[in-house]
């Protein structure tokens, strides 16, 4: 887990991902901004955006993304229809 992410509740985080995943449209300033009103501190909030590129470009296993298992996050590779080792 992300050290300076794992003090956020569950439900704060899948918030986050939801938001890195889907949000193609909002700017990193716009996205920061929603993350601080929703309960992140700055430095959380800055973290969270540096990982949205990858939630943006692949689709992750729930429970093995990026954020919450770095070392093992599995990405789904539409080739094999499998989730893989990122």
């Amino acid at each position: 887990m992300d050290p300076i992410l794992i003090s956020l509740p569950d439900s704060l985080l899948r918030f986050v991902e939801d938001q890195l995943s889907n949000n193609e449209s909002s700017p990193d300033e716009e996205l920061l901004e929603h993350f601080l009103s929703s309960g992140l501190t700055e430095m959380q909030a800055r973290q969270a955006l540096s990982y949205r590129d990858q939630y943006l470009a692949h689709i992750y296993l729930e429970g093995f993304t990026p954020i919450r298992s770095s070392y093992e996050a599995l990405r789904y590779n539409p080739q094999s229809r499998r989730f893989e080792p990122a």
